[in-house]
């Protein structure tokens, strides 16, 4: 018996699309009891609610739950929008979710979670194909054994006790990176270019980007080099073109700090521009085969070079003023 719903029915249900009011997006539902026939929504509610409940969206999606004494229990599925393939499978145990699976549109997995006790969870991905790419396992949080295999079913990698190297590919098998793991926590990750060649290297610490970070082209020439403090820029920044340098640029806590040089393919100078918290502050000088192109900043405002003196110095003493107060 199908019942097309009033707009107050309530609740929410979560499609590939996102999350979605039950009362806009539900145009009927079918209530089944647990021995196989239908019932109206009025003994589902004064009975025991054992069996499952059947929903149609407006969106095309077909919703089946499973329950037992009023509690999601057993399989709930999501499909396609205006299809029977399943899209997403969650498994529930008296209202504990135990597992979530993801299936692409022919039906095969992409992606499962199961959801043990004491935090504990198991992370597995599928390629195109329906092999196993990883099998990951958690403990609140954090990333504790782990096998990872090629797309031929090899295994390349493995963590074991929080340490290790993780392997990530795409679901067609191509390489996207390769992690060093330690206490269960990512210490450097090097992502690869579709060709294969070294895209970036970055070394990590708690989550964050910290030290020094690599960056290469397609042909695997070197492209950028920075120094990374807790994820803020700090240190230098280099551009490489052609295997050349053509920039540097000073960086103290995530601001310009420093002279800024700039080359051209040659390797000749061609500007240099002085920065102090992120304006620029000094001089800048721009050269040319027969000449210098010179412009000089106080805290990002252009002036003369004699009115940078008189504001430098003025800075200088009103400092000293305020020290000699503290003290």
């Amino acid at each position: 018996m199908k019942r097309v719903l009033s707009f107050f029915v309530v609740g929410a249900v979560v499609t590939s699309c996102g999350s979605y009011s039950t009362a806009d997006q539900v145009v009927s539902q079918t209530f089944v009891h647990k021995y196989g026939f239908e019932t109206s929504e009025e003994d589902w509610a004064a009975r025991e609610q054992d069996g499952q409940v059947v929903s149609m969206l407006k969106n095309g999606v077909k919703v089946t739950r499973s329950y037992e004494n009023g509690n999601l229990h057993g399989t709930t599925t999501y499909s396609f929008p205006h299809s029977s393939v399943v899209e997403k499978v969650l498994v529930y145990d008296q209202g504990s979710l135990l597992k979530e699976r993801i299936n692409d549109v022919s039906g095969m997995p992409i992606r499962e979670e199961m959801y043990e006790f004491d935090n504990r969870k198991i992370v597995s991905l599928w390629d195109e194909k329906g092999v196993p790419l990883s099998i990951e396992e958690y403990d609140n949080g954090v990333l504790t054994e782990a096998k990872y295999y090629t797309p031929e079913h090899e295994l390349e990698a493995v963590i074991t006790d929080g340490a290790g190297e993780r392997v990530k590919r795409d679901r067609a098998g191509l390489l996207i990176s390769r992690d060093e793991i330690r206490d269960g926590q990512m210490t450097c990750r090097t992502t690869y270019h579709p060709s294969g060649c070294v895209h970036t290297v970055s070394n990590y610490k708690d989550y964050q980007l910290h030290g020094k970070q690599l960056k290469y082209t397609l042909s695997g020439k070197p492209l950028m080099e920075l120094s990374w403090d807790y994820g803020v820029l700090d240190g230098t920044k280099t551009i490489y073109r052609n295997n050349s340098k053509i920039a540097v640029i000073p960086y103290v806590k995530g601001e310009k700090h420093g002279t800024e040089l700039h080359y051209d393919d040659l390797g000749n100078l061609i500007a240099e521009i002085e920065w102090r918290n992120n304006k620029k502050h000094g001089v800048t000088k721009l050269y040319a085969e027969e000449m210098t192109d010179t412009e000089w900043f106080f805290k990002g405002q252009s002036v003369n070079a004699d009115k940078f003196k008189v504001l430098e110095n003025r800075e200088l003493i009103q400092n000293e003023f305020k020290e000699s107060e503290i003290r």
